[in-house]
């Protein structure tokens, strides 16, 4: 009898499950069950992307047809010039941006075109879960710098300098963070710098949460340190910004030659990102009608608040730290005394709440969960009013 088991490829079967996914699923077959797991903002696409979406639908043909390979020049050269105005050199649209199924698809094609058998990759701990296994599938040998839990999920330097060999070929930063919410300084950013330009490393900026900071108003970029322009890669997705998460878009931006390879494996695997999808990123960015026109900024501050308050009223079951960016919050959990997966999977089945277990994050994320307050207020308050009756069983 034919085993399918013992024909698959190793390079998949070395990965593991995703824990968004695992959850996810689990939480289908659970009845009124409320997410605070995946990262989804609630608010609709902005108006004016979805009527001029429709207004494209009804009148222009090219929307319905694959576009070039790296995506629209309209849409490369939009990246281009935010790229080259922030970081104050020459980006070529046609030599150093590919315009992506969202920034999952930036990361896998950049990885797959740098990342070898044995190179290592530095990653922080606790970080976005995709990222190791987009790593071992290429062979590569993630490297964990375990975040100071009790000093507000800041990096260690000295940890992080320890962590670089001659076998490092990448160290990947997500800024704001996915899943702790902390953003780096400039101190951070300048250390990442000094280390990338001193051992010959490239830098994956993963900036799908740029836009949204709380607090200090701005971030610091990696594109300030000229001295890595030649190895700094860039990833980005319109799926949180413009509550996009359906359409699939983003960019990749990068050295001529790893554009050039990623490339190769973006056609192979996709062809071009959905031309809907690069037409609503389009919109997205030449017809905003301001800064903020939906709300959605203003929104999650709101969320945010709404979501420490109700942590704070559950302080005998949870302990965090403020997030200054992105939209979610890692909390420890002080009882029971089991595994993250297990404290998930109770929380699921006994009070119909889907959270992210931390270890899936990353070591250093056991003893926690992850919250995305992407969800309604009401359904948050519904969501936290079914842990706190939970949390009475205890």
């Amino acid at each position: 009898m034919f085993d399918a088991g013992n024909k698959l490829a190793k390079r998949v079967t070395r990965i593991e499950e995703s824990p968004i996914r695992k959850m996810m699923m689990a939480g289908s077959k659970v009845p009124g069950a409320i997410s605070l797991a995946q990262g989804i903002p609630d608010s609709r696409t902005p108006q004016y992307i979805r009527d001029g979406i429709i207004e494209m639908l009804k009148e222009d043909s090219k929307i319905g047809k694959y576009t070039l390979g790296p995506g629209l020049p309209e849409l490369r050269k939009l990246v281009a010039d935010s790229i080259s105005k922030k970081g104050g050199f020459p980006v070529d649209p046609d030599k150093n941006v590919c315009i992506t199924a969202g920034a999952i698809e930036a990361l896998a094609i950049t990885i797959s075109s740098i990342v070898e058998e044995d190179d290592e990759v530095i990653l922080f701990d606790p970080g976005y879960p995709p990222y190791i296994p987009l790593i071992k599938f290429a062979g590569g040998k993630p490297v964990l710098v375990p975040l100071q839990a009790d000093n507000a999920w800041k990096i260690d330097l000295d940890k992080l300098r320890a962590a670089v060999t001659p076998k490092t070929k990448v160290l990947i930063v997500c800024n704001p963070s996915n899943p702790t919410g902390m953003v780096m300084g400039k101190e951070e950013l300048a250390a990442i710098a000094e280390l990338a330009e001193k051992h010959g490393f490239f830098v994956i900026a993963d900036l799908t949460y740029e836009f949204l900071v709380y607090d200090e108003g701005t971030i610091p970029s990696l594109l300030e340190h000229p001295s890595i322009s030649d190895r700094l890669i860039i990833c980005y997705s319109f799926s949180k910004e413009f509550s996009m998460t359906g359409w699939r878009a983003g960019y990749l931006f990068g050295p001529e030659k790893v554009i050039e390879q990623a490339l190769k494996v973006h056609d192979d695997f996709l062809l071009c990102a959905p031309t809907p999808s690069q037409y609503a990123a389009l919109i997205a960015l030449t017809k905003k009608p301001g800064p903020d026109p939906d709300g959605l900024h203003a929104e999650l501050v709101e969320k945010r608040n709404l979501t420490c308050e109700r942590l704070d009223r559950l302080s005998d079951l949870f302990s965090y730290t403020k997030p200054k960016g992105a939209y979610y919050v890692l909390a420890r959990y002080k009882k029971p005394n089991i595994g993250s997966q297990e404290f998930a999977m109770r929380l699921l089945n006994e009070a119909k709440v889907i959270v992210v277990p931390g270890i899936g994050c990353g070591s250093q994320g056991e003893g926690h969960v992850r919250f995305s307050y992407g969800a309604s207020k009401e359904k948050l308050n519904e969501a936290f009013d079914r842990i706190e009756a939970w949390a009475k069983t205890l």
